[in-house]
């Protein structure tokens, strides 16, 4: 049934794409890396964190999952609540699921910013790192699903191809993860420093 007028698909948005909590985790791990600057409760490091952290998510990592959930939607939705072979089929689903992504992205900014300035650090790093670790239950704890790709009719006769079995999908999954990976790491790693600068 399409998005547009089943409305409980709203929540599988959020529980089907790991890629949700992994940028609410994200934003939260931006506020641990500037935790410096923005422990000095100044206007302008907010503002240029959480810019920082929406560019991140604009160019490194929003892209990622709506190419998925054109090119591989099956995959994408771990073969679970939506059962057409597209995401055609859903017109809603990729503007919802872009709202409820950077809603996310900027939410885990936010709660991380305010766990940082309240010397929560702990509490922000239990946050992002039971995030990831979710993210990896879902991913790993659900092979049968998650390392299949191809339509929900294929998953469910069997005969869904696993993710290796295609190269296209192979090689996109690699590169995109490396662009995400090392773009993280650049982004994580500038703040840091600047904060290290200050201090010093």
């Amino acid at each position: 049934m399409p998005l547009g007028t089943d409305y409980s698909c709203l929540g599988g948005v959020i529980m089907v794409q790991v890629d949700v909590p992994v940028a609410f985790a994200v934003g939260a791990l931006f506020a641990e890396a500037a935790h410096r600057q923005l422990q000095r409760e100044r206007p302008e490091y907010f503002y240029k964190i959480l810019l920082q952290n929406n560019i991140f998510q604009i160019f490194f990592f929003s892209w990622i999952p709506v190419y998925f959930i054109l090119n591989y939607f099956g995959w994408e939705t771990s073969h679970m609540w939506w059962h057409a072979d597209s995401v055609a089929a859903y017109p809603f689903f990729v503007p919802v699921f872009l709202v409820i992504f950077f809603a996310a992205a900027n939410a885990g900014f936010l709660l991380g910013h305010r766990l940082v300035t309240t010397e929560n650090l702990k509490a922000n790093k239990i946050l992002y790192i039971g995030l990831f670790i979710f993210s990896a239950a879902w991913i790993f704890g659900q092979v049968d699903r998650t390392f299949h790709l191809g339509t929900y009719s294929q998953w469910e006769m069997g005969t869904a191809p696993w993710f290796y079995e295609d190269s296209t999908f192979l090689a996109m999954l690699i590169v995109t993860l490396l662009i995400w990976g090392i773009a993280l790491v650049v982004f994580l790693a500038k703040q840091s420093q600047e904060g290290k600068r200050l201090e010093a």
